[in-house]
């Protein structure tokens, strides 16, 4: 089968080229499938209008595979969740990829000024081989707030792109957590434009990956609104010859006058053959704003491993419990109990007894 190669990930501002790490590439079969979300009733629900259309889609991943997708006129699915509309309940969608060998998916989401709803991801593949592209486009009006997460636990030979980018207006609010479990390669790109005067965002990822997985992350987040706020917080696990890319740029625009954008990675590398790669950006170009970056990378450090041997907990267990700390901490960092036992259960496969301890 015939394929094309796409170059994405691409940093906003480059780095050194030695690195590798400006941009990444992908290759995806030139005869590409659409796909329907499997969505518990959302065009069903309350204040939630859909409407399917051939039309142009930009994503954050790439130009050149948005363009590819425009030619090959695949649909895009719209809705709208109409003003001062609140879904206090996670609404879920479903995403059973694999029965094509590449197959996309596209949809936006503009909830207008006021609007409440909270939203739930789950990515899956039905077949050990193939690829699939998912974009979405959220625009939040004023005073609007999404809560989305996202859980991805595809089969070991399977490709999946998430090619996510948000606009906020004045005060609208964003809280995303992004959890990946398995699969051969996750290319995440999110891209977070805060446009309106207070509006903020917070992002939580955790990610455990083992084998030859890879995942390669590109986070773009800009502030344009005065007093905007970020928070990006990773938290991942690195077995075997699993390999992490993790591009993080927080750019503070001119005319961004108060606004403050923090990022912080903790990496935990469980075996000496993994890679670990991390490009944090901070870029500028207003003078009253607040840029933080922080990093822990690397091995447990020796007075916490004195402290578990010296309570008979062995090495090995010891990193394991750390590492099983991390993603439970971004997990119960959603708090919503069904959605939480959902991802204990149903995701990672863990029994009625090992969720209640």
């Amino acid at each position: 089968m015939k394929e094309k190669e796409f170059v994405i990930q691409q940093m906003p501002a480059p780095t050194f080229r030695w690195l590798k790490m400006n941009e990444s590439k992908v290759e995806i079969p030139e005869e590409v499938f659409p796909y329907s979300l499997s969505i518990g009733g959302v065009e069903k629900e309350k204040g939630i209008k859909k409407e399917s259309v051939s039309a142009p889609f930009s994503g954050s991943m790439s130009t050149e595979m948005d363009d590819y997708f425009r030619e090959e006129h695949l649909p895009v699915d719209r809705y709208v969740v109409e003003k001062n509309t609140v879904h206090p309940d996670f609404l879920r969608i479903a995403l059973e990829n694999g029965k094509h060998p590449a197959e996309h998916s596209a949809q936006e989401f503009t909830l207008e000024e006021g609007a409440k709803l909270k939203l739930f991801f789950h990515l899956a593949s039905v077949e050990e081989k193939g690829i699939s592209i998912l974009q979405e486009k959220f625009h939040l009006q004023k005073d609007a707030e999404l809560e989305l997460v996202i859980a991805a636990k595809e089969e070991k030979d399977f490709k999946a792109l998430q090619d996510f980018s948000f606009v906020l207006e004045d005060k609208a609010k964003l809280k995303l957590t992004s959890l990946l479990f398995s699969g051969q390669s996750h290319s995440l790109s999110y891209r977070i434009d805060l446009k309106g005067k207070k509006a903020e965002t917070e992002l939580n990822l955790a990610y455990m990956l083992s084998e030859k997985e890879k995942a390669d992350f590109n986070l773009v987040v800009n502030h344009f609104g005065e007093k905007t706020l970020s928070n990006i917080v990773s938290d991942g696990v690195l077995r075997k010859d699993a390999v992490k890319i993790f591009r993080g740029t927080i750019d503070l625009k001119h005319g961004a006058k108060g606004a403050s954008g923090t990022e912080q990675e903790n990496v935990l590398l469980m075996d000496d053959n993994v890679v670990n790669q991390t490009i944090p950006v901070i870029l500028c170009d207003e003078d009253d704003v607040e840029g933080n970056h922080g990093a822990t990378i690397g091995r447990l450090d020796e007075e916490i491993l004195f402290y578990m041997e010296s309570r008979g907990i062995s090495l090995e267990a010891a990193y394991e419990l750390i590492a099983e700390a991390r993603m439970e901490s971004a997990i119960h960092g959603i708090k919503d109990r069904e959605i939480e036992a959902f991802i204990e259960s149903e995701i990672r496969g863990k029994s009625s007894e090992e969720i209640g301890r």
